[in-house]
């Protein structure tokens, strides 16, 4: 009697794993635009690889959600930032939005914001990882992980403006 009781479970867990719901497609294009920042088009403009050549994904964290990091993230899709034929062009040339309902924070999860991005690293194993919850009180949603992009050479646009927000005392990282 208990075997067939541990095959039911088996079986039940078999299937859970297997029906498990779509990601929320809002929190896979805020995680994409957290990864765009360092996609190969993108690295070389980023102020990220001015300063650390060499970065570790600890780092990157703490840069991404500094005054600088923040400056390079992807325009929100109701910001008034950008007009929509702005908007049409960015996604034309393959760049994210980020959707306006998820929130991006560091370290661990806002209990007050259901649906966020948490942007972590493992720099054991070399990542940056993403952790998507559609409610703060649950296991994530959706997950997913990157490395940074090694040897890239900064363009020359990426260290003047570096060089000049740094002599004005913009901060390059938040912890």
């Amino acid at each position: 009697m208990k075997a067939a009781h541990l095959r039911f479970l088996m079986i039940a867990l078999a299937i859970a794993a297997c029906s498990r719901e779509p990601v929320d497609p809002d929190l896979q294009r805020a995680a994409s635009s957290v990864e765009q920042v360092v996609a190969p088009f993108q690295a070389p403009r980023s102020s990220f690889f001015v300063l650390f050549p060499n970065g570790t994904p600890r780092q990157f964290v703490s840069w991404f959600f500094s005054p600088m990091g923040a400056s390079e993230w992807a325009p929100e899709d109701s910001s008034n930032e950008f007009n929509p034929d702005e908007i049409d062009a960015l996604h034309q040339m393959g760049l994210e939005t980020r959707p306006a309902g998820v929130a991006l924070r560091h370290t661990q999860p806002d209990l007050k914001i259901q649906k966020q991005i948490v942007v972590k690293w493992d720099d054991v194993e070399g990542t940056v990882v993403l952790e998507g919850y559609l409610d703060p009180n649950l296991p994530p949603a959706y997950t997913r992980s990157f490395k940074l992009p090694k040897d890239v050479v900064p363009d020359q646009m990426a260290r003047l403006s570096t060089e000049s927000n740094l002599q004005m005392g913009m901060r390059s990282q938040s912890f």
